[in-house]
């Protein structure tokens, strides 16, 4: 990757935006978050080029999305749908956006339209809202089942026990690409912690894999942040979801 040289454009750009980050820094982080992605990918057995980046820019302006891009982030992940509409059309088709917050039956047709991976369906009638949508804009959809391994209540997701049944049922909806598994994991006193959950959802992808249901690929296992993503990537993981890395989450 080339350095970045700034300019008076790109300086006074960040002083009219107030940007909380610069394409130097990005470059910077990035590489280190490279560094420990492939440390941790040697312990697993994971290729490192299987794994990738999302970065989170929940609230964040076009400038310093833009920012990210130009220090080498492709893949963009938004918790709101209508924010994550807004963005794609500023940036070029190889800028990949997912969707990793809570998704309302009532956002599904916007969501089709705008996001390359939604990773957060939970339910049956979120399934035949996004098949409805999908028929209505004529356009498929690649989504990853949430699913909770946790001990806590207050995640999203469906229990471990759901999750295969519930695969099973989206069988019927054939513009529906289900791709892998999502883990959203609660606040944790050390990262260590997380390793169970981790497991747990591993194991449950194995699970699925077996069961060899037709349409029905275990190409991603979305888990880890910012926190305990090195610890994710030992369990297997091949998409985490960071912030920290890049710029201090409000």
């Amino acid at each position: 990757m080339k350095p970045i040289i700034r300019s008076r454009k790109t300086a006074a750009i960040r002083k009219k935006f107030k940007l909380s980050l610069n394409a130097e820094d990005v470059q910077t982080s990035l590489a280190e978050v490279q560094k420990n992605i492939k440390a941790s990918c040697a312990k697993s057995g994971l290729p490192y080029s299987d794994v990738r980046i999302v970065v989170i820019t929940r609230g964040k302006s076009i400038p310093e999305v833009r920012e990210l891009v130009k220090g080498g982030c492709r893949n963009f992940g938004e918790n709101r749908v209508q924010e994550g509409l807004q963005k794609k059309t500023f940036f070029s088709a190889d800028i990949q956006w997912h969707l990793v917050g809570h998704l309302q039956s009532v956002k599904t047709r916007t969501a089709v339209q705008s996001f390359s991976l939604i990773h957060t369906v939970d339910s049956l009638r979120i399934g035949y809202d996004l098949q409805e949508s999908c028929e209505e804009v004529g356009r498929d959809v690649n989504v990853l089942i949430q699913v909770n391994t946790t001990d806590s209540d207050a995640q999203f997701g469906i229990l471990p026990s759901e999750t295969l049944p519930l695969i099973k049922e989206f069988t019927k909806f054939p513009m529906i690409h289900i791709r892998g598994l999502m883990l959203e994991t609660p606040t944790a006193d050390t990262p260590e912690m997380a390793r169970p959950w981790f497991k747990r959802l591993r194991e449950l992808s194995e699970k699925v894999r077996n069961a060899g249901i037709q349409g029905v690929e275990m190409k991603w296992l979305s888990m880890g942040d910012s926190t305990n993503y090195t610890i994710a990537v030992e369990e297997g993981a091949n998409i985490i979801r960071l912030t920290r890395p890049f710029y201090e989450d409000e």
